[in-house]
């Protein structure tokens, strides 16, 4: 019967167990920067978050000119890298929340590193 339960999880109740999972790696390492990504149906929106949880700097792609959603997300990789640049900050830990490393995700990472933050 508990195999029949796990069968029928719904996508929010993996995109859970993945976030723990994910947060939980990433706190062990005790960066000293991490990069929260978030994700809608139309944009991604990232904060850098100190190990006391106070936020650094923030982006969103929603006023950039991009012709896709992944173009946009990559230029804004590109933009938070500048405001880190800016704080002095060179290396963080790139938190996806849960979401697969795929698509607009890796678009945002590869632009942190284009922009030349170390993830």
């Amino acid at each position: 019967m508990q195999n029949l339960k796990k069968a029928k999880w719904t996508k929010t109740q993996h995109l859970l167990r993945r976030k723990i999972r994910i947060n939980a790696k990433i706190k062990a390492t005790s960066p000293d920067f991490r990069v929260f990504v978030e994700r809608s149906n139309m944009y991604v929106k990232a904060q850098v978050i100190t190990p006391a949880g106070n936020i650094v700097a923030h982006i969103c792609d929603k006023g950039l000119k991009g012709k896709t959603k992944v173009e946009r997300a990559t230029l804004a990789g590109q933009a938070l890298a500048e405001l880190m640049k800016k704080q002095s900050i060179v290396k963080a830990a790139f938190d996806r929340n849960g979401y697969l490393y795929h698509g607009r995700i890796a678009a945002f990472a590869d632009g942190l590193r284009q922009g030349g933050i170390q993830i």
